[in-house]
């Protein structure tokens, strides 16, 4: 694998001291409290990414960034060090991080103000925002994507529709909103989630959606890949985390969508889930209906599926499941889910299950 590196001097421009890029020790209570202290100053909370690095002058720090995956992120400067090559030099540390782990893609989250320097080293704008602008370098690239995408969906045939989902697992609130979906569309298309950050692991969710429609001509199953609701584009929505960036966020993951997933592939009309618990989702659906409807792309929000005057939640069948409460789970799921669950791989994740 080979990604083009961008060399860069381990001194910042214009000062006669050099300096490098460390890596901060999250194991270190004091190093800790003090990059959470330098990210207060951007309005950013600090949430433990699998790496970070920070350069320091008379012991303080001046620059960081970090890595989550291959999202790079927490791009900032001290304003006196601003144009001095600092986040460059923090950009080449992480760049050789991904590397290392085997990543031919990754993808910059970071503030407008430094579109330029990533541009000079090569990165294209995925979209951008009046708070943040997202980044990608590598393989693998937004059109790659939405061509094989466009190529497996085929030509338009009617009214188009799309649901997201993550199904972890797939129940028979799920199958509702997407049958409810088929009596107003003439296609549909249904993205799962990719992130494998659920406890169903994706493949599995993808291939129980797959299952659970095979033979129907008009439904498209599609993996979501980075571009919908992904560590890159919606991370607030894996940490259930209701922030000052979750805002943000929902921007972003809900532009991407409107602006160039739903124009590229002709996308009438989205269908959601009515959310009566989780704010994070509440919040992402009320800013993803502004956004789209915006756009003359139409919402439909199908109110959930109940039982026994409960809305049915893949939550509350992982809380049957932990409980030892098989049957009762199973009521609540379609035959693919069940087929899943009955097999040697789904009865090793209820054991999980009940171990988390």
């Amino acid at each position: 694998m080979y990604i083009n590196m961008v060399k860069l001097d381990i001194f910042l421009k214009g000062c006669d001291t050099i300096f490098f890029s460390d890596n901060l020790n999250q194991n270190n209570p004091f190093e800790v409290e003090e990059i959470k202290k330098f990210l207060s100053i951007f309005g950013v909370e600090y949430d433990f990414p699998d790496i970070t690095y920070v350069i320091r002058d008379n012991d303080e720090i001046i620059a960081t960034g970090s890595a989550s995956g291959n999202i790079l992120k927490y791009f900032f400067a001290k304003c006196t060090y601003s144009g001095q090559g600092a986040i460059g030099i923090i950009y080449n540390s992480l760049l050789e991080y991904v590397i290392e782990k085997g990543y031919n893609s990754y993808f910059i989250f970071t503030t407008p103000n430094n579109k330029a320097i990533f541009s000079s080293l090569g990165l294209n704008e995925v979209y951008s925002t009046n708070s943040v602008i997202l980044l990608e370098g590598g393989f693998y690239n937004y059109s790659n994507w939405i061509r094989k995408v466009k190529d497996y969906v085929g030509v338009k045939n009617g009214k188009r529709g799309v649901i997201v989902v993550n199904c972890n697992p797939m129940t028979l609130g799920h199958k509702y909103l997407m049958n409810e979906a088929l009596k107003k569309v003439d296609e549909l298309i249904i993205f799962v989630v990719e992130e494998d950050l659920s406890i169903f692991p994706f493949e599995t969710r993808y291939n129980i959606v797959v299952n659970e429609f095979k033979g129907d001509d008009r439904v498209k199953i599609i993996k979501g890949g980075p571009y919908i609701i992904s560590r890159g584009t919606f991370p607030t929505y894996f940490i259930k985390q209701k922030d000052k960036m979750l805002d943000i966020y929902t921007e972003l993951d809900a532009s991407i969508f409107a602006n160039k997933i739903a124009k590229d592939l002709e996308i009438d009309i989205r269908f959601l889930g009515s959310e009566p618990i989780d704010v994070v989702t509440l919040a992402y659906n009320k800013s993803l209906k502004e956004i789209l409807e915006d756009k003359d792309i139409e919402v439909k929000i199908v109110d959930r599926k109940e039982e026994a005057n409960e809305p049915i939640s893949a939550s509350y069948v992982r809380k049957l499941l932990k409980e030892d409460k098989v049957e009762d789970a199973y009521k609540l799921l379609p035959k693919s889910t069940i087929e899943f669950l009955n097999s040697k791989e789904g009865m090793q994740i209820i054991d999980k299950i009940k171990t988390v």
